[in-house]
């Protein structure tokens, strides 16, 4: 037996017996010396007050202004009520806490009564009442951004609405100014929790509208931040967009609802970054909707091709989430700087109903030269393609170099159009096509699956274990295989090692 030294055990008794640092908590601040605390009012503030409880000021931007000066560390305890402004932050280590009636007390968490469960009906969604908490208002987007971070650290925000904005909710990060992406140079460490956003963007625009910026892909970068317990509805283009490292994400529910404009909620959740971890999130897009919907996604910039900065999206982690009718992916890795990323325990539902075609819909997909990505206990219902390995002219090198090395493991495919697809989405690619990648699908199952594969590019060089495959035992309704006859033929029996069953498959080759 190795018995520890008497240094050793030295060091570990200190380390246990030392009390714990006091956590610096600026809305709780127990055991603290009473922080700054200033307060704002819409209803019976003015800005020529001192920013008292009896004497609040009128507006948020007068709290957060430069020329305020209130110090670091200081709580501004903003009352329930419609803020018609564009706020600027100019001050960093603050906090904006929103409240009903009484400074500190909780309003609802909204992002905890939004319904979960799947289907294509629409939701009802909790209204923004300004008499809850602050109501940050844009009006008829005559206002261009809520809440401008940008070059702010440490700022927490608190039990905020937000609707109505023309470009962006929140947007926040440092520029690439001091390195390369990664080392910028700052921590911003910001907290958003109970932040909620609604009608974000320009519906009639092709392209216009995000509601929680971190960062802009290439040029901005914000890391360990956290997100949570926020509730995001109808971001015109792009809900959450995380581009940084090590930032958090727990419990934000995404909803794209909106049918009434020719625009709607593109991506739901996107990363780009090192470290960073999105759980207990959840993503539903109208099967209506104009796009098609990414759900939660790893990229890097797209840009590498054309001399744009190298970024590798690498050590992410996204658990437990639910993803509702992404018709583009549910979860998705894609580019070449994309690879060592972590899916596990996740479900995704779509509205294919077993008869008719395809439905909306995707589980997995799998893209433009990813690699070394694991999808651990994907729970896939009723999707029209529950898994897609696919390239595309997006990110040059990925017609050299195709998905390879991820790993599916544990999936649980129930009910799908088509269970695994192979394809090209540009179909100006000179042919032949090139093989889709060498990747594995193991200890998965496949159930009442109605077209088990679709090639339409090559696939001979994946792999398969112990999995089972079972379809809907109709030939009328299904089949085994489909697809260009020739990249049909590269999908053979030696791919399917013997822990793989077959069953209720009328057309399967002979032989399997």
């Amino acid at each position: 037996m190795v018995r520890a030294s008497s240094a050793t055990l030295a060091v570990l008794f200190m380390l246990v017996a030392a009390p714990a640092a006091a956590v610096y908590d600026p809305v709780f601040r127990d055991g603290f010396d009473p922080v700054p605390t200033y307060y704002v009012s819409v209803a019976n503030g003015s800005d020529a007050n001192p920013g008292t409880l009896a004497l609040p000021w009128k507006t948020i931007n007068k709290a957060v202004s430069a020329a305020t000066a209130v110090p670091p560390g200081s709580v501004i305890y903003v009352k329930a009520g419609t803020y018609p402004e564009q706020v600027v932050v100019q001050r960093d280590d603050i906090s904006l806490v929103g409240y009903r009636s009484t400074p500190g007390d909780q309003p609802p968490i909204l992002a905890n009564l939004a319904p979960t469960g799947p289907g294509a009906a629409v939701p009802e969604l909790p209204a923004f009442d300004p008499a809850d908490m602050p109501l940050l208002d844009g009006g008829a987007r005559a206002r261009e951004v809520a809440i401008d971070m940008r070059g702010r650290r440490r700022i927490t925000l608190r039990n905020l609405n937000i609707r109505n904005y023309n470009g962006y909710g929140i947007v926040a990060g440092m520029s690439n100014a001091l390195g390369e992406y990664g080392n910028n140079g700052f921590i911003e460490s910001h907290l958003f929790d109970n932040v909620n956003l609604r009608s974000i963007g320009d519906p009639e625009d092709d392209y216009r509208g995000v509601a929680i910026a971190l960062g802009m892909v290439s040029t901005r970068f914000s890391n360990g931040d956290i997100v949570r317990n926020s509730l995001i509805i109808d971001a015109f283009a792009e809900a959450l967009k995380v581009n940084g490292d090590d930032t958090e994400v727990d419990n934000v529910r995404v909803y794209g609802v909106s049918t009434d404009y020719p625009m709607g909620t593109d991506y739901y959740v996107f990363v780009s970054g090192v470290g960073n971890r999105v759980h207990h999130s959840y993503a539903w897009r109208h099967p209506d909707s104009y796009h098609s919907g990414h759900g939660f996604v790893v990229k890097d910039n797209g840009d590498q091709r054309v001399g744009g900065p190298r970024i590798e999206s690498t050590g992410n982690v996204f658990d437990h989430n639910v993803v509702v009718n992404m018709n583009n992916e549910g979860y998705g890795v894609r580019h070449r700087g994309v690879h060592h990323n972590l899916f596990i325990d996740n479900v995704a539902y779509g509205t294919h109903d077993g008869q008719s075609e395809c439905g909306d819909g995707s589980g997995i997909t799998i893209r433009d030269g990813a690699h070394d990505n694991a999808f651990v206990n994907t729970h896939i219902i009723n999707a029209c393609w529950a898994i897609k390995i696919l390239d595309t002219t997006e990110d040059g090198g990925s017609l050299e170099t195709p998905a390879n090395d991820n790993l599916i493991t544990g999936a649980l495919v129930e009910n799908a159009y088509i269970g695994v697809s192979f394809y090209w989405w540009n179909a100006a690619v000179p042919l032949p096509l090139t093989d889709a990648g060498r990747n594995t699908i193991a200890d998965s199952s496949f159930l009442n699956t109605r077209n088990m594969f679709e090639a339409l590019r090559p696939a001979a060089q994946m792999h398969y274990a112990n999995t089972r495959f079972q379809g809907v035992g109709d030939l009328d309704l299904g089949e085994f295989r489909i697809g260009v006859p020739a990249y049909i033929a590269t999908i053979t029996r030696a791919q399917f090692d013997d822990g793989c069953t077959f069953e209720d498959i009328p057309d399967l080759p002979p032989g399997w």
